[in-house]
């Protein structure tokens, strides 16, 4: 066994790091998914009435032949950019009703009104069920339901 350490000791890797892709350097080319998400634009400006139909036709058929980035930045000239999605804005909803204290009142009313105060000993498993499970939630990030 000693004969190969000294023969791996002296031996260089076989596997280089490999490094980053150099940007490209002249005219970039273009795939067919490209080519179709250019289709839908003109499709979506065409359905605005941007352009007429003989204007969509002449651009689609010079989509489906571009074959670098330059034709298809061509055929979407002159339109406007794609527009970004919409965020819906949160609904903002009214909080929701504390479980735990309402439980905890309806508790001592019921004890109050029977007089079986060892009924506050169910405290505890109220605490248990309606008291972190929230507090969890809440710290989670997760909208309560």
């Amino acid at each position: 066994m000693c004969h190969h350490r000294s023969y791996h000791r002296h031996r260089e890797p076989a596997v280089e790091p490999l490094a980053a892709p150099a940007p490209p350097r002249g005219p970039v080319r273009v795939g067919d998914a490209d080519r179709e998400r250019a289709v839908e634009l003109l499709r979506g400006h065409a359905a605005a009435g941007r352009i007429d139909a003989d204007e969509f036709e002449e651009r689609l058929e010079r989509a489906y032949g571009a074959r670098y980035a330059a034709d298809l930045d061509l055929v979407l000239a002159e339109l406007p950019p794609e527009p970004e999605p919409r965020r819906h804005r949160a609904r903002r909803t009214a909080p929701p009703l504390p479980l735990f204290p309402v439980a905890i009142a309806a508790l001592v009313v019921v004890a109050a009104l029977t007089g079986a105060w060892w009924l506050l000993w169910l405290i505890w498993p109220l605490a248990v069920v309606l008291g972190p499970r929230r507090h969890y939630r809440h710290h989670r990030g997760a909208r309560p339901v």
